[in-house]
């Protein structure tokens, strides 16, 4: 079984909405909250070596994150991160509703 470190770096928010220009905040709580969610069971094998994945996801009327997109060919890392992922509450406050965020996510084994 291989131990999984995730860091997550490098990002981009998106809006599908319009929003006031007032945002405020640097997605730090969000970043670790992620972080956090995907660190919690890293417990998954078949790394040969360290994997960077681009990640994108969208926020939900009720603050759940939704994994939009990978883009890893991995269908075990893909589920993995989906499944860690997806329909979990943000109490980051960072992100509203239609908003999302496309980051990288390293796995190192």
């Amino acid at each position: 079984m291989l131990s999984v470190v995730v860091t997550l770096f490098l990002t981009t928010a998106f809006a599908a909405k319009k929003t006031p220009n007032s945002e405020t905040g640097t997605l730090e709580a969000t970043y670790k909250e992620i972080a956090k969610l995907l660190n919690s069971s890293p417990s998954f094998s078949g790394l040969d070596q360290d994997v960077v994945v681009k990640v994108r996801i969208a926020i939900n009327e009720n603050n759940e994150i939704v994994v939009m997109s990978t883009n890893t060919t991995d269908e075990n890392l893909n589920y993995y991160i989906k499944n860690t992922l997806n329909y979990q509450k943000l109490s980051a406050v960072e992100l509203g509703e239609g908003k999302g965020l496309i980051f990288l996510v390293k796995f190192t084994k």
